[in-house]
């Protein structure tokens, strides 16, 4: 919707307030001007008053630098004295072209005296260096003492007559300053009148309606949806904001019936979806039972009961072995899988499928497990050791003529538990890719990913080089160590 922008809110109130607002600050910068240039004369009239004093210390303390050196002859007195002087010199300077009309030749005659006062200093100096009896550079320096006494004497009327002048000046800036203030306080008394007057009749002008579109707004949130529909002369926002009003209410009468009728139709649907799930959840599940009946880990830990007995009636000691060993190891996988098992369970499982190895391999195949004996009923997650010792025995020992040694530790290391997998293989280089299609490094690379993303980071580390063995670690954070089990 379109508004005649000559008459918009925002634009009446920009135009009213911004011409007080302009007005203020032209009166504003006038005001402040003034005091600011009455602030720089105060500021350039204390300076003088502190420069025609600082002046008469100057002088006085050159005289007493010159009298110390002529009575101890030592040259820092000496040096203190051109220091003073200089600056006396420039500071007389300064103050002489600050200083108004007449007062210009008084501090011209004292700039005169104080070079005189260098002359005589000269010579009194002059003659203590040429061993002069003490006399003679006595008088120079009573004459030191009375030029001096002239030169306070001066600065003192100097700055008696710069008092008189600068008193003259003060009165009227008191007088000025005065009138500035009882303007300010009525030019501020009128502004705060007018303000008074237009924020009333601009409130009452926009409150009004708005108090009606919110009583409206109110009774239609409540759940009447046939509110009276409102009406505004002006063709400002607030009209726009009454003809929105009129008409959402009603296209949200049409959507509030539309709604009815596609909620009973949804919730007609949802029901009929829920239904069809329970249909498909009753599938899945018969599916699941029926795939676990197919692959029933009883019949195959009966089967391995029955090999192993025969093996024993028959005196293969080693087949016997072999078989009890391969149950042992099959249990625990299938029931690890996934889950938390007390680290005496992984090592023992590791344990029995080296023994299964060793039969196969002979003698050169070794191995050796070792741990502390705290570390033993820590909880970890299932099947992460056993593929890490598969395929050291694959990749690592199978190749070599001789095989090797595989020793499996488990330790606490800074409150954690450092689990390591060493063999004296063959090796690999570390920073190769793996092959993907190789079932050993398959294992492992899916054992560190699964543990990465069990504790947020990499854990594993593996150490290798081609013919030097490798070495797996695995660091399991202490604040990620469950429980130990009772």
């Amino acid at each position: 919707m379109k508004i005649n922008q000559t008459v918009t809110i925002g634009k009446r109130l920009f135009l009213t307030f911004g011409a007080i607002i302009a007005l203020l600050f032209l009166f504003s910068v006038t005001v402040f001007s003034t005091i600011q240039l009455n602030y720089r004369f105060l500021a350039t009239v204390q300076e003088d008053l502190f420069g025609i004093e600082g002046l008469s210390l100057s002088v006085d303390n050159s005289f007493a630098a010159v009298d110390n050196y002529l009575h101890s002859g030592r040259g820092e007195y000496l040096d203190e004295y051109r220091t003073l002087h200089a600056a006396s010199i420039k500071k007389a300077g300064q103050i002489l072209q600050q200083l108004p009309g007449d007062l210009k030749y008084k501090m011209y005659d004292i700039l005169n005296m104080i070079r005189t006062f260098d002359e005589i200093q000269a010579d009194a100096v002059r003659l203590y260096n040429a061993g002069q009896e003490p006399i003679y550079v006595n008088r120079s320096v009573a004459e030191l003492s009375r030029l001096n006494g002239y030169i306070r004497l001066e600065c003192s009327r100097v700055l008696s007559n710069y008092m008189k002048v600068v008193d003259s000046q003060v009165t009227g800036m008191r007088t000025a300053l005065a009138k500035t203030e009882r303007f300010s306080w009525l030019v501020l008394f009128l502004v705060t009148l007018a303000c008074i007057f237009l924020a009333l009749r601009i409130t009452r002008d926009i409150s009004h309606p708005v108090h009606e579109l919110v009583a409206s707004l109110e009774s239609f949130a409540s759940g009447n949806l046939d509110v009276v529909p409102l009406t505004r002369k002006r063709n400002d926002e607030i009209a726009v904001l009454v003809r929105s009003f009129n008409l959402m209410t009603v296209q949200i009468r049409g959507f509030v019936e539309k709604i009815r009728r596609e909620s009973e139709l949804e919730q007609e649907i949802r029901r009929q979806n829920i239904h069809a799930l329970e249909i498909e959840n009753a599938l899945k599940q018969s599916e699941l039972e029926t795939l676990q009946a197919r692959i029933n880990p009883h019949f195959l830990f009966n089967t391995l009961n029955t090999i192993s007995a025969l093996a024993d009636i028959e005196t293969a000691t080693k087949t016997k072995s072999a078989v009890d060993s391969l149950a042992i190891l099959l249990r625990t996988q299938l029931e690890s899988a996934q889950s938390f098992v007390l680290l005496d369970q992984e090592l023992e499982a590791a344990e029995h499928y080296l023994r299964i190895q060793e039969i196969r391999f002979g003698s050169r195949l070794r191995h050796s497990i070792c741990h502390d004996a705290e570390t033993g009923m820590f909880q970890i997650p299932g099947m992460i050791i056993q593929p890490f010792v598969e395929n050291a025995v694959i990749h690592g020992l199978e190749p070599l003529e001789n095989g090797g040694t595989i020793c499996i530790a488990a330790r606490m290391q800074n409150e954690n538990l450092l689990i390591e997998i060493c063999d004296d293989g063959k090796g690999f280089d570390a920073f190769e890719v793996m092959p993907e299609n190789e079932r050993g490094h398959m294992g492992i690379q899916n054992v560190s990913r699964r543990l990465e993303l069990l504790y947020g980071k990499p854990v594993v580390l593996i150490e290798s080089t081609p013919g030097n063995g490798t070495c797996i670690r695995i660091t399991i954070p202490s604040g990620a160590l469950p429980a130990k089990s009772l």
